[in-house]
């Protein structure tokens, strides 16, 4: 009992957001005799009614004899009823408690040496997850605490979204309600998107004033191309001015037909060109931010809209610096970049890279990790995702089987991994995306 009440302390000091419903074999609480009890009131309720029924043969009376028998039967047949209604009640009310009970037994969570003792289990039940909180009291199960992933997804029959393991208590997060992947369909007329959020799909809304700058990486058909372009006509859905260097000249590149050589470049003299305007720019608003000062203030309440720059193919920009000539254009790109995503939040200047394959070669680990939004589509390598994810890289990668799926990571989300997430569908066969582009140019 000792530990136990250890572990209800524990609870209350961290401000676990529990039911006050702590799970061990040292609090069995009264409900787990249920059974008992209400075989208790069942033979009770019989027992009167055969006292009744033996005490009407004393009467003279053959109506009175007839009504006690049929309120004898009456009542055996209600206390049946009332008995199964409770059961069911208290069944449904408790199933948590009786499931992590018979799990405490079955994974041998406890023992019987000189005392009983076992692991102490809490749990919060959200609208669409459940969190089940394993509490470490110091003892010999606060080790095996931390690995039960396998064991409580087959015990609940749901995939594990999240682990959280921490110094006093292993939380285990399963979603019971599966998010819905967002389809994109046309529409006749021209959107306009007031906010700087946009719905990502299954369950993400992602807002870069919150979580400035993308990554997004992924391989040949993994759904990269699909995606960007989602993005691109979101950013122009909030009127921001958006910026596109494509080193390779293809999918965003062949955009310049549309939007222009002024905001379309694909080769490294321009895309230094487009960069080095960008960063001016910035550098300008930040001083006319700063003449006009309002403390606390970000681009929008001056008045500005965000300005967008979708970088693909970061790779191939790289390896273009192959003599001294080269290699000074790539760096002064570089430098803008690095300027664009250290103080680019509070001007409005934001930027997304892509790439096939992102390594420290294209892309340094300092400048990965102030891209606030990290996106890792397809199939990959344990390496090739740590580049993208970085400490955010779940130990057990999900299963990719989908088109467009991979794993996602934001920060501020409150989430210490990447989750498995399912980018926005667009069914190109249906979807025209150049007609759609065309209402916001």
């Amino acid at each position: 009992m000792i530990m136990f009440d250890f572990a209800k302390e524990f609870i209350k000091r961290r401000n676990i957001p529990t039911k006050e419903i702590y799970v061990s074999l040292e609090n069995r609480n009264a409900f787990l005799d249920y059974p008992i009890i209400l075989r208790r009131i069942r033979s009770i309720i019989l027992a009167m009614v055969l006292f009744m029924v033996i005490l009407s043969f004393t009467l003279n009376n053959a109506i009175v004899i007839l009504l006690v028998w049929l309120l004898g039967i009456i009542v055996a047949i209600k206390q049946m009823n009332w008995i199964r209604h409770i059961r069911r009640k208290i069944s449904n009310e408790f199933s948590m408690d009786i499931l992590l009970l018979e799990f405490i037994l079955n994974n041998n969570l406890y023992t019987e040496k000189d005392v009983l003792r076992s692991a102490v289990f809490s749990y919060e039940e959200l609208p669409d997850k459940l969190i089940i909180y394993a509490i470490k009291c110091g003892d010999n199960f606060s080790s095996r605490l931390e690995t039960l992933d396998t064991e409580l997804s087959a015990l609940l029959n749901l995939p594990l979204t999240e682990k959280l393991n921490r110094a006093g208590v292993v939380e285990y997060h399963f979603q019971t309600v599966v998010p819905k992947r967002l389809h994109v369909v046309s529409t006749n007329e021209k959107e306009v998107i007031e906010t700087t959020e946009i719905n990502l799909g299954n369950g993400v809304v992602y807002n870069p004033i919150k979580c400035p700058h993308i990554l997004v990486s992924g391989g040949t058909g993994s759904g990269k191309s699909v995606f960007i372009s989602f993005m691109l006509i979101q950013f122009l859905k909030q009127e921001a001015n958006v910026i596109l260097c494509d080193q390779k000249n293809s999918d965003l590149g062949a955009l310049s037909h549309y939007l222009g050589n002024e905001k379309v470049a694909t080769t490294p003299n321009n895309i230094a060109r487009v960069i080095r305007l960008a960063v001016t720019e910035m550098q300008e608003r930040y001083k006319y931010m700063n003449d006009n000062f309002q403390y606390g203030a970000n681009f929008q309440m001056h008045g500005f809209k965000a300005t967008w720059i979708l970088f693909d193919e970061i790779g191939a920009f790289s390896a273009s610096g192959t003599d001294k000539k080269s290699k000074e254009v790539v760096n002064e790109v570089m430098d803008g970049i690095k300027q664009i995503v250290l103080l680019g939040r509070q001007a409005g200047y934001f930027i997304l890279i892509a790439g096939q394959q992102v390594n420290a070669s294209n892309l340094s680990t300092e400048l990965r990790d102030n891209l606030g939004l990290r996106i890792s589509l397809g199939q990959n390598s344990s390496e090739g995702y740590k580049m993208v994810l970085g400490s955010a890289t779940p130990d057990k990668i999900p299963p990719i089987e989908v088109k467009g799926a991979g794993l996602l990571y934001m920060q501020g989300s409150g989430k210490e991994k990447a989750q498995y997430w399912e980018s926005p569908y667009i069914d190109m066969e249906n979807f025209d995306f150049i007609a759609e582009l065309q209402k916001y140019i």
